[in-house]
């Protein structure tokens, strides 16, 4: 064990307090605590950008998403097929109800809202420009999958979106 002495202003010092009072225990048991949590924020970083860690917490944290295996996901669209009318119909509508979710997170801009979807693993993103974008599919077979869904999503959008299927790929261009 090492002696260290320090000096903490009053915002320091009232988190200390008040994580204290939370934990219990001394400020030298908090502080091993607080250095701990650094260190796994810092090697979690390593791995992870923190702004997808903050997307997998928002994503997960309500209970509205799951995750799936990448070879699950393939089956799932293998099983799936072409699928019917009314299920791409759905898929196209949960697209609309999410413009609305992110929206309200903040999500206007196209390029932000692509780059929030892929955390989700459903595609790598490739910025063609400012107004042109491609969705490398991790899974060849969601296509339809992802389509449909960006259909619905920018079926209100405040421009017009042209998507394109690719082999593998989606374009999605600003016109």
């Amino acid at each position: 064990m090492k002696r260290l002495c320090a000096y903490f202003d009053d915002e320091s010092t009232a988190i200390i307090e008040k994580y204290e009072k939370k934990y219990g225990g001394s400020t030298a048991a908090l502080l091993r605590r607080a250095l701990q949590c650094l260190k796994n924020h810092e090697e979690a970083q390593e791995k992870t950008p923190w702004e997808n860690i903050i997307a997998y917490v928002d994503f997960l944290a309500c209970m509205e998403h799951v995750i799936v295996d990448i070879a699950h996901w393939k089956s799932i669209f293998t099983e799936i097929g072409e699928g019917s009318e009314k299920f791409w119909e759905e898929i196209r509508i949960i697209g609309e109800e999410h413009t609305k979710e992110y929206y309200d997170k903040g999500l206007k801009n196209i390029k932000e809202i692509l780059e929030y979807v892929e955390k989700t693993n459903w595609y790598k993103l490739s910025i063609d420009s400012d107004t042109s974008f491609t969705l490398i599919l991790a899974v060849s077979e969601s296509s339809e999958f992802v389509k449909n869904f960006f259909q619905g999503f920018f079926k209100n959008y405040s421009r017009k979106v042209e998507i394109i299927e690719d082999y593998k790929k989606i374009r999605i261009r600003l016109i």
